[in-house]
């Protein structure tokens, strides 16, 4: 295999550049010649993320973190001085994005007292502890994974200190925060506190609704989340519609994208039309109509069903039925695995759950099929942080349980990656395999259009121009 390029000579043409600003000429070094940062990956079939047809014999040039040229062999120049990688025999696309995650859950077990009630075996700030000491290793599992990006849609303020944290770290992940969710719910009715803060934003009125968005702003958030939660909370959201108004005018004028939390179908209805740009699960309680179709299609919103919380979530723990896939295996945190069996007596859950997501073909699998077939764009989010979901991997069991509702593997690609990059407002920036993006790739053996298994056959991982063999990113023990 090829060399790859050295990181020092990044850091080494950045110093270089202050020091000429600062100095002029005198610092620089005599007549040599800086190392080349181009990378060519050859011979790969090319599949873009865009929805378009695969491209044989492809070249993609990466020249520091970004995409300069993409093309065939041949029509691309590939300078001599660029370290080429064959990838030939090969599929090439974008690294995958997970527009659903919540970091300030772990996935394990004892995470969510608000549902399973185990704080006498963990109390929450240790969970909160171990949250908080296991960041690298959660950020590792989604480069395992060949999750590129993770759009974290609401929590504490550990959220932005995980996007901060990302930043820091070459094996991590994009990581896009949502601020929220905003909901008429008091907060202490639906999360314990986190470390000191709360794990919804609480509003009360349109204008409290618009003081929490400049709040976003000042805590640089990159979407905002929202959301009717219905059911038990409703007596609580009589006034909903008119907060979520103002929340998205306000978000407009702050050139801010908002996506919003729903189970309903009137409420999805409501949401659609105060003009959120996407819906994150879907109604369940209701088969979508022919109106709501139509009203969906107009408005280009774009819809994260979430079919992977039902089983995992509210089915597999209480009978441990778990279906794990081979890359969950793989990269997910073993920590997190092994409390799931942990405690062997599960308090009982009501409220229908088990019956409304056990296998088969209920109003979830039809809903997305209809969605699906009227031309919504769909996006793949896992609701990672659930417990029985992992950080990184379960996006992956979420691309399958998509599938076996019915959805080819080629859209399932698009919703990996360009559409989701688009919930997260990021489109511009990654999602596909484009001129001026950013160089988030996989490297796959098998065909993604063929099945979305294919997506777990990762060889290596590009993760903003510097590649990862698959050897640097599994899980610590």
């Amino acid at each position: 295999m090829p060399p790859r390029p050295r990181c020092s000579a990044i850091a080494d043409r950045l110093i270089l550049a202050l020091c000429l600003a600062a100095w002029g000429s005198a610092c620089a070094p005599e007549a040599t010649a800086p190392e080349s940062t181009l990378t060519a990956f050859v011979g790969a079939t090319l599949v873009d993320g865009t929805g378009g047809p695969s491209r044989p014999d492809a070249v993609v040039l990466v020249e520091g973190e970004r995409i300069v040229a993409v093309g065939s062999r041949g029509a691309v120049d590939v300078p001599g001085d660029a370290t080429v990688v064959d990838v030939s025999g090969r599929w090439l696309v974008p690294g995958l994005i997970d527009a659903h995650v919540h970091f300030f859950e772990s996935g394990r077990i004892y995470t969510k007292p608000g549902q399973i009630d185990l704080t006498h075996l963990v109390p929450y700030p240790d969970e909160v502890a171990w949250m908080k000491q296991r960041v690298p290793a959660t950020l590792r599992a989604y480069l395992c994974a060949g999750v590129t990006t993770a759009v974290s849609v609401g929590g504490p303020r550990f959220e932005y200190e995980v996007r901060s944290a990302a930043q820091s770290i070459a094996a991590a992940p994009n990581v896009v925060v949502g601020h929220g969710p905003l909901t008429l719910v008091p907060a202490e009715v639906l999360f314990p506190p986190f470390d000191g803060d709360v794990s919804v934003r609480s509003v009360t009125d349109t204008e409290s609704a618009r003081t929490t968005v400049r709040e976003a702003v000042a805590w640089g958030a990159d979407l905002i989340k929202t959301g009717v939660l219905g059911g038990p909370f409703a007596a609580y959201e009589a006034d909903y519609a008119a907060v979520h108004d103002a929340v998205v005018e306000a978000a407009r004028v702050e050139g801010l994208r908002v996506t919003a939390h729903v189970t309903e179908l009137e409420a999805a209805r409501t949401l659609i039309e105060a003009g959120v740009d996407s819906l994150q699960h879907l109604p369940l309680d209701a088969l979508v109509d022919e109106a709501f179709l139509r009203l969906a299609a107009e408005r280009g919103v774009i819809v994260v069903p979430t079919l992977a919380v039902g089983p995992r979530n509210f089915v597999q723990p209480y009978d441990r039925s778990y279906d794990l896939l081979p890359i969950e295996e793989i990269c997910g945190d073993p920590q997190v695995i092994a409390s799931w069996y942990e405690v062997d007596d599960l308090p009982p859950l009501g409220g229908g759950f088990a019956e409304l997501f056990a296998a088969g073909d209920g109003v979830p699998q039809q809903n997305i099929r209809r969605l699906h077939e009227a031309g919504i764009p769909l996006a793949a989010g896992s609701d990672a942080g659930n417990f029985g979901l992992l950080h990184g991997a379960s996006l992956h069991y979420e691309l399958d349980r998509m599938q076996a509702a019915g959805i080819p593997a080629a859209d399932l690609l698009v919703a990996a990656t360009l559409h989701a990059a688009r919930v997260g407002g990021v489109g511009a920036e990654v999602g596909s395999v484009e001129v001026e993006k950013r160089a988030d790739l996989l490297i796959l053996d098998a065909d993604p259009l063929e099945d979305v298994s294919a997506l777990q056959a990762i060889h290596r991982v590009v993760k903003s121009g510097r590649v990862f063999e698959r050897d640097e990113l599994l899980p610590t023990r």
